[in-house]
């Protein structure tokens, strides 16, 4: 009996073992043809298998080799092992599934059709090692992700965002606007939102670290007290979210961060930013304070500050004070990017350095100035056609607007006054300088304008319109100016000096020659002029015979006064100006030889009409000068006109007879003189 039960027992082992072989024995890719053929028939998956490994002896364990799901899925090995196949309850349970070296093409991506009785398939551990997933400008390579209790699919419907817990990371994040890499993950899957509570990563140079919410059902993606370490993020106004979509940022960390912008580079940022929202298009609303090393925009540039951010969608607030240009600044703005619009509240700068480039450009076509205080403010102009410098100057501006280039009021209080140590202009320079201007709806007024100017004495005010015909009024007094400053600053073909003293006072239309109206006045002492050597030409005329009229060639006359160099000891031009001709009887000039009166107008196109006279020492006219035409290029006509015994005196006015002059008739004296 002992015998029979050994026989038996050992006769079983034989057999089990040999059925253990047999099915080791068997290859189990012969069975792969009818079963894929079954699966894309029932389950439009588009299923290809390069190999599969199956023990029979351990049925739910498969592992499948080169892997495709139509073109949008592959891996080089699948491992699955079930934890309960349930086909008449429609469940399925999946202990383990491994995918490694997979591809996913997100933009081909369909949900696979499934039977019936997979209606229910629950994932306990999903693991993938160097998964790449690519689609909608996005890519995204070397994940290794471990998803746990997950159910992805329940009553015959895809829930990919249903309940689980995910960690991993990831080599590389990409975009064409971002760059993530080495990017670790931690969290959870919770009512269909990606809650990641430890995300870490390498950014643009530097390090992000904090939490993580992706909202798909609402469109959001928050980031939860991110902190930014040496990041250097690069701006492109191209930049945009997916329709519907909100980036959040909560009380976010900035440490050692720089910005960078077309027009905009903020460097050495350290601060905090709270409840910022995004919406991929325009600005974004929210707060923040931070200080920064340095930030440029276009020409504008500010050194160490500090600032203060509030925006929404219709207004960006700025705060900010620090240091600017070598000297100091404080400043609140307003931003309204829909309009275009720069709202200057307040801007102080003092002791500051500014540099005027060739290349700037005012990049703001629309300014409200409420409150402007520049103090003790130098300005170098490095610009040919703006040759100017400015030492300091204070200058105080409130509620001016400058828009499609006009200056405009914002109240009845608009005005601009200032004071400057030192101004130059090319070579003309003005020192000690005040003045107030006020600006109404309809003119600039010029309240006051005085200083030291030409090394004399300058008041000036007036009024000039703003729309055309920009009607003008203006006073001006000029004492003891000394013309060689002038002569540089006109840069003059003929140079000249001396003293003037100016007084103007006249109205008009600028674009109107003919409607000007007032009066005008020159006194002109010591004045020396290059190559307009006056006494040597009269004398020379005085000396030939005009008993007649004659014309003369003017361009002659001109070559003939350039031999010379002329000396006039006063000058005295005055007279009304009457439909934008100025009047000049009574008018006169002393050189060292002789008197020359003159009469006759100049228009302000410079037309002339004038008659002049030399005057001997009993005021009577010896030589008659007649200019006419434009002064470029004048008609000049001659005559001696014949005197009687007592003639009736041409000039009578203030300007004496030289000392150096010849007495009596100056015909005779002059023919009288022994020849050179």
């Amino acid at each position: 009996m002992k015998k029979l039960a050994r026989r038996g027992l050992t006769g079983l082992l034989v057999l089990l073992l040999g059925g253990w072989l047999l099915l080791n024995l068997l290859d189990v890719n012969q069975l792969k043809k009818p079963v894929l053929t079954w699966l894309n028939e029932n389950t439009e998956l588009d299923v290809s298998i390069g190999r599969l490994e199956f023990n029979p002896l351990s049925p739910y364990k498969l592992l499948a080799e080169d892997v495709r799901l139509g073109d949008w899925f592959s891996a080089r090995q699948v491992y699955l092992e079930l934890e309960q196949l349930a086909p008449l309850a429609g469940r399925t349970e999946i202990a383990i599934l491994d995918i490694i070296d997979g591809r996913l093409n997100l933009e081909q991506t369909r949900p696979p059709e499934l039977p019936a009785n997979l209606a229910n398939v629950y994932i306990h551990e999903l693991n993938t090692r160097n998964l790449s997933l690519a689609g909608n400008g996005w890519e995204a390579g070397g994940i290794r992700l471990s998803v746990s209790n997950w159910q992805p699919r329940q009553n015959g419907q895809w829930q990919w965002w249903a309940d689980a817990d995910v960690s991993g990371n990831l080599r590389q994040l990409s975009h064409p606007t971002l760059e993530l890499a080495g990017l670790d993950i931690s969290g959870h899957i919770r009512q269909g939102r990606l809650e990641l509570d430890d995300v870490r990563s390498r950014l643009f140079g530097g390090l992000l670290s904090g939490s993580l919410v992706l909202d798909p059902a609402n469109h959001e993606l928050r980031l939860n007290r991110p902190r930014f370490s040496q990041v250097k993020l690069p701006f492109n106004p191209d930049i945009t979210l997916p329709d519907g979509w909100a980036l959040q940022l909560v009380r976010a960390e900035l440490d050692n961060v720089s910005l960078t912008t077309p027009s905009l580079t903020v460097n050495g940022i350290r601060g905090e930013l709270r409840d910022l929202e995004w919406t991929g298009t325009g600005l974004p609303q929210g707060r923040g304070q931070w200080q920064a090393s340095e930030a440029t925009l276009d020409w504008l540039r500010l050194d160490s500050h500090t600032l203060q951010w509030l925006g929404d969608k219709e207004r960006q607030s700025i705060t900010l004070a620090g240091n600017a240009w070598q000297g100091n600044i404080e400043a609140e703005l307003g931003w309204y990017a829909d309009q275009g619009r720069l709202d200057v509240d307040e801007l102080r700068l003092s002791n500051t350095k500014l540099v005027w480039q060739p290349d700037i450009r005012w990049p703001v076509p629309d300014v409200r100035i409420h409150k402007l205080n520049l103090t003790n403010t130098e300005l170098l102009s490095l610009d040919n056609e703006l040759p100017l410098s400015v030492y300091n100057g204070d200058v105080f501006i409130t509620d001016l607007a400058w828009s499609a280039g006009l200056w405009r009021p914002l109240s009845t209080q608009a005005r601009i006054e200032g004071s400057v140590t030192e101004l130059v202009w090319n070579s003309l320079i003005g020192r000690n300088t005040e003045f107030s201007a006020r600006l109404t709806d309809e003119q600039w007024l010029l309240d006051n304008l005085n200083g030291n100017w030409l090394d004399g004495q300058l008041t000036m005010n007036g009024s000039m319109g703003l729309y055309p015909p920009h009607s003008t009024e203006l006073e001006l007094a000029g004492k003891d100016w000394q013309l060689r400053h002038l002569s540089n600053w006109l840069r003059a073909d003929r140079g000249f000096a001396g003293d003037l003293t100016v007084n103007v006072s006249l109205t008009g239309e600028p674009g109107n020659a003919d409607s000007w109206q007032g009066k005008l006045a020159l006194d002109g002492r010591d004045i020396f002029v290059e190559q307009a050597g006056l006494d040597h030409w009269l004398h020379n005329r005085l000396a030939e015979d005009y008993p007649r009229p004659k014309q003369v060639d003017a361009a002659l006359a001109g070559l003939d006064l350039m031999q010379h160099d002329g000396f006039i000891y006063r000058l005295d031009l005055q007279g009304p100006v009457q439909a934008g001709r100025w009047q000049l009887n009574g008018s006169a000039l002393q050189s060292v030889r002789h008197l020359l009166a003159l009469r006759g107008s100049i228009s302000a196109g410079g037309q002339l009409d004038l008659n002049l006279g030399v005057i001997n020492d009993a005021g009577c006219r010896e030589l008659a000068i007649r200019l006419t035409e434009d002064w470029h290029a004048p008609q000049l006509r001659l005559h001696q006109p014949v005197l009687s015994a007592s003639c009736q005196p041409w000039y009578s006015g203030t300007v004496p007879y030289p000392a150096a002059g010849l007495p009596g008739k100056l015909i005779e004296a002059v023919r009288a003189l022994p020849a050179p």
